[in-house]
């Protein structure tokens, strides 16, 4: 039996940022089986299929939360490095829903090569989504987080706290989980609670870039005998936005299967 109030997400409204693949999509889904109104902004409805992982994901995630489980869900075309675009996100969701209870930044991106091989304007690019975008949201959707007494989730990662995943990813993801800290020193007092969560190996469709060898490397590294699944992340979301979490606040919480107990 789950710890957590079966009714208590019913009428709340969640916006997942890259809410149409991956994570985000798991995320999104998992808020709207407890109940939530879910907003999935992203720069695609279009969920992204993977030839090892989600390879038969094809319904949007806004479809999915409507049909299968019968609440509000809107698809916003967002770039989040675009403070006029996620400013007008914001607007719209709140025209539409009249309020704002979690926002989830996982609108990610990762450009593979290390310091040498990636171009300035790539350095930009991720940085601009990763960090920037999760700061843009934040500063729009804080005033009605403040009314409601809402959650901000910030998606990290395994690389947050260690080296790996080239530079741009690394250290957007380190910078995410300070910004975390920054934000729950700034809004403690509003009892708007902000945690990061930082993810391990997830199976989804961004992993098409590796190779079977560096997969079998990143399973290695994760102690328990599995991957993770966005389910797994969704369910980690739904929890830290419940009343059941309210005392949680500015933590960096790792969901990898064991990754960072002996690599941290």
């Amino acid at each position: 039996m789950s710890i957590i109030d079966s009714t208590q997400h019913d009428g709340r409204t969640v916006i997942v940022t890259g809410g149409s693949s991956g994570i985000g999509r798991g995320i999104a889904l998992a808020f709207a089986e407890a109940g939530s109104n879910v907003v999935i902004a992203d720069v695609t409805r279009e969920p992204r299929q993977g030839e090892r992982y989600e390879t038969d994901v094809t319904r949007p995630t806004d479809e999915v939360a409507r049909e299968e489980f019968g609440v509000d869900a809107t698809y916003l075309e967002t770039d989040v490095s675009d403070p006029h675009a996620v400013e007008a996100m914001i607007e719209m969701t709140l025209e539409e829903y009249g309020r704002i209870d979690v926002l989830v930044n996982n609108a990610g991106i990762f450009i593979e090569g290390g310091s040498q091989d990636l171009t300035v304007e790539e350095w930009d690019e991720v940085i601009g989504v990763n960090l920037d975008g999760a700061f843009f949201c934040a500063k729009y959707a804080i005033p009605s987080l403040v009314e409601t007494t809402g959650t901000i989730l910030n998606i990290g990662s395994v690389n947050s706290g260690e080296g790996g995943g080239g530079p741009p990813y690394a250290s957007s993801k380190a910078a995410l989980v300070n910004l975390t800290r920054d934000l729950a020193v700034e809004l403690g007092e509003d009892a708007v609670t902000v945690n990061a969560i930082c993810p391990g190996f997830i199976e989804t469709a961004i992993q098409d870039y590796q190779t079977d060898e560096s997969i079998a490397e990143q399973l290695g590294q994760t102690l328990l005998p599995r991957a993770g699944t966005p389910e797994d992340i969704g369910n980690l979301a739904v929890f830290l936005a419940s009343d059941e979490a309210s005392f949680i606040h500015g933590e960096e919480i790792y969901i990898d299967g064991g990754w960072t107990a002996h690599s941290l």
